[in-house]
């Protein structure tokens, strides 16, 4: 599949806007019809509607990938509850019906269980007869591996065997085991690891990744390659941020009082808005013991790399975008790798069409650059024994 080069206005809400210009740059959608969708999708439960119907039209049509995609779509943007909470997961159900039909036609592709805790991991991956290193990836927040599962063909014809995981939190691990989400991400790759005996790897993280691949990195040296996919300095941190000094610093004061009688007043006013509610009911889908806003934000600043970043011996690659709100915090994620054994920085700018986060718009670019740094660090040989 060839990946889309560019970021579009498709709709003026900046959330929309971002996830129409995530499924156009992965080369399932039109420019033209993600362009309709941002017009008449003026509301959440148009987006929902939309992307349902092209959802169940494509399904009708047999196209797999395009009908897994526009059912992703419509489950992205429902709300976590008694009765939407049905309906999330019957899309989801839905999506990946679609997706494992179009991908496992693929006899490259292998699709094993990893046994973990009560559950399992999920594992998609790819060996070629004669690869040149190990690449591990997995996601973020409210990731599936399916929605990146392009990259993993990717790699492969560039000659690495490439191993695609979700852990707790994520997907199916999520969804189908019941899985939250914790910081200690060391306990679920080590599985991974120990599970293949694979050693000499480059762990790839994306998203919230940016996190959870260099907190793994810190605990297990048979990573020597770690890409934050892009950089999670602060999550809260960032989040806050984009609030404004004012709203951070009163957010800061709030979520430091959890008992404080403003949290009534607050959680209606998070509850009136749809993005907000969408937002924490995410949250209370996905992470541990989080069942209100004010969980919801003090969870989210477990997931920061500034103590973990002293730990890591690696070589480390930090990609970051000049629009990303992460961004902020680029300076700061690079000076604090003090001990790794090399540090590299690339900052994507929107003359490149990469400047967003994950470098939605040009995501060939980042793969691109990606993979010569791994050529680079390891003379494009297997390093291992």
């Amino acid at each position: 599949m060839k990946f889309n080069v560019g970021f579009y206005d498709f709709s003026k809400d900046a959330g929309m806007n971002f996830q129409l210009n995530r499924f156009y740059s992965m080369g399932v959608l039109e420019k033209e019809e993600l362009e309709d969708i941002g017009r008449k999708a003026d509301s959440f439960d148009q987006w929902i509607a939309l992307f349902s119907r092209k959802g169940k039209e494509a399904e009708a049509a047999g196209d797999h990938l395009r009908s897994a995609l526009c059912y992703r779509a419509a489950q992205f943007y429902m709300i976590s509850g008694a009765r939407e909470n049905d309906m999330k997961h019957q899309l989801y159900e839905k999506c990946m019906e679609h997706y494992n039909a179009h991908y496992l036609s693929d006899s490259r592709i292998h699709y094993e269980h990893v046994p973990f805790q009560n559950g399992y991991l999920p594992v998609y991956f790819m060996k070629p007869e004669h690869p040149k290193s190990v690449i591990v990836l997995h996601g973020g927040y409210d990731s599936l591996i399916q929605e990146f599962l392009e990259f993993l063909p990717w790699f492969f014809d560039m000659g690495y065997e490439t191993y695609f995981f979700e852990g707790p939190g994520q997907g199916e691990a999520l969804m189908k085991c019941g899985m939250k989400m914790t910081p200690e991400w060391e306990h679920c790759t080590l599985a991974v690891l120990d599970y293949y005996s694979l050693d000499d790897v480059t762990l790839i993280g994306i998203s919230l990744g940016g996190y959870l691949a260099p907190r793994a990195a810190a605990f297990d040296q048979r990573i020597r390659r770690v890409v934050m996919f892009d950089l999670i300095w602060d999550f809260y941190g960032a989040v806050t941020h984009k609030m404004g000094e004012k709203k951070a610093r009163f957010f800061d004061y709030m979520t430091a009082h959890p008992r404080n009688i403003l949290w009534k007043w607050l959680n209606r006013k998070l509850e009136e808005n749809y993005f907000t509610r969408w937002l924490i009911g995410q949250g209370c889908l996905i992470y541990e013991n989080v069942q209100n806003p004010c969980d919801y934000f003090n969870c989210i600043k477990q997931y920061n790399t500034k103590e973990i970043s002293p730990m890591l011996k690696q070589d480390v690659l930090v990609l970051a975008g000049k629009s990303d709100l992460y961004t902020i915090y680029y300076g700061d994620q690079l000076k604090a790798l003090t001990n790794a054994r090399s540090v590299t920085g690339r900052l994507f700018t929107e003359e490149e069409c990469a400047d967003h986060h994950c470098q939605i718009g040009n995501l060939q670019l980042a793969l691109r650059t990606v993979t010569d740094w791994i050529e680079e660090k390891t003379d494009g040989k297997k390093t291992g024994a």
